[in-house]
């Protein structure tokens, strides 16, 4: 058990979280020279360490929301599309170099609040409260709504998120990794969507609250006429909502004031020389130019038979499919044409192989064994007649 002279003697406090380097009262005696400021390193942003230096994303699907606040804070941002979904030493994308520091994704926006401009300062305390409270909707509900839509949805994963990503990761991670994810996500969001019908209730109640909100504001931002945090970050969602075949038709049915937020924002910070004059690229996101990305026309009609309440996530041809065949049987027509999934026929004749050369396996094994067997039989003869 230590005495109470070596417990003096430790420095037990809390570090300021402003301050986390600066040294404390109990250690500026045991060590004076920590409190010379010409020795002190302070960790400095891009724009404290002058020149050229600009903060860098590093993104691998679009970060929206961070760019969309670069552009409201007229901040200079250099973009690294990545090739991967996470990098092995640092984690997950996308990240922010900015200086000496490295900012993972969720907290990007406080970063850039904390050492750029923020946005959110001239708000209430009321609408602070309230940008928090829609903000953790976003970030944490259809966050989760937009990764099950994604990569765990099977459809969505295996005709939309697993060929683009194979065209932009190299061989032959592109084989491995897409497959790992889409397992990772199935096992995490299974408890919180155990269904397609969760998943879109949750995605329903979300975007009625933020276009109910959206709609009592007095201007085009969910705060009036300035835009803020929020806005960046249900900007950066409704984007993606807007690019997924599946979420798409959810917004449009449920959010129409979010569509109109949508395309403002686009056409008043994006499609203009100034804000795209903010923002360099190492190379163009291939996320970013796939038909109903941010960049193409999203405006688009909502198709019936996926505004339906309760209606599943499924988006396929297929649920088009059983639409129809469910008409024709209605109707009496009887005269179907019969299609098969051709995933299935090549499942079929996998297995149909794996069987044959399994056999033909076993058959050469039974006759090596026989010619093992004669030749013994061979020699015991031989030896009888010696």
């Amino acid at each position: 058990m230590m005495d109470g002279s070596l417990m003096d003697e430790l420095d037990l406090s809390f570090p300021d979280r402003n301050a986390t380097l600066l040294p404390t009262d109990k250690s500026q005696n045991a060590n004076p020279r920590s409190f010379d400021t010409s020795v002190r390193v302070m960790p400095k942003t891009s724009a404290e360490l002058g020149g050229n230096a600009r903060p860098t994303l590093h993104q691998f699907f679009p970060a929206w929301d961070v760019q969309a606040y670069i552009r409201f804070a007229q901040i200079k941002l250099h973009v690294v599309n990545a090739q991967y979904p996470e990098y092995e030493a640092t984690g997950e994308l996308p990240q922010l170099n900015d200086g000496h520091f490295l900012v993972p994704k969720d907290d990007i926006i406080l970063h850039l609040q904390t050492y750029y401009q923020d946005l959110d300062a001239q708000l209430s305390a009321s609408q602070r409260a309230d940008s928090v409270a829609f903000r953790s909707l976003v970030q944490e509900k259809l966050q989760r709504v937009l990764l099950y839509c994604r990569w765990v949805d099977p459809i969505t994963y295996k005709e939309v998120t697993r060929p683009a990503v194979l065209q932009v990761m190299p061989f032959p991670l592109n084989r491995i990794l897409p497959k790992l994810i889409h397992t990772r996500y199935s096992n995490a969001l299974l408890e919180t969507f155990p269904s397609k019908e969760h998943t879109y209730l949750t995605a329903r109640d979300s975007y009625v609250a933020l276009n109910a909100r959206l709609e009592a504001s007095s201007g085009p931002f969910f705060f009036g006429d300035r835009p803020t945090s929020l806005d960046a970050i249900v900007f950066g969602h409704v984007v993606d909502a807007l690019g997924d075949n599946q979420l798409r038709q959810v917004v449009h049915a449920h959010g129409p004031r979010l569509v109109q937020f949508a395309t403002y924002i686009r056409e008043a910070f994006f499609d203009v020389p100034v804000g795209a004059a903010l923002c360099t690229q190492n190379a163009p996101n291939s996320f970013a130019s796939l038909q109903g990305a941010f960049l193409a026309d999203f405006h688009l009609v909502p198709h019936a038979a996926y505004a339906q309440p309760y209606q599943s996530l499924s988006w396929s041809k297929r649920e088009v499919a059983k639409a129809a065949k469910a008409e024709r049987v209605a109707a009496g027509d009887d005269d179907e044409v019969v299609t098969y999934d051709k995933s299935t026929r090549r499942v079929l004749f996998g297995a149909l192989a794996a069987i044959v050369l399994y056999a033909v396996s076993q058959v050469s094994f039974s006759i090596s064994n026989e010619d093992e067997y004669g030749d013994d039989d061979d020699d015991f003869e031989f030896e009888d007649e010696e």
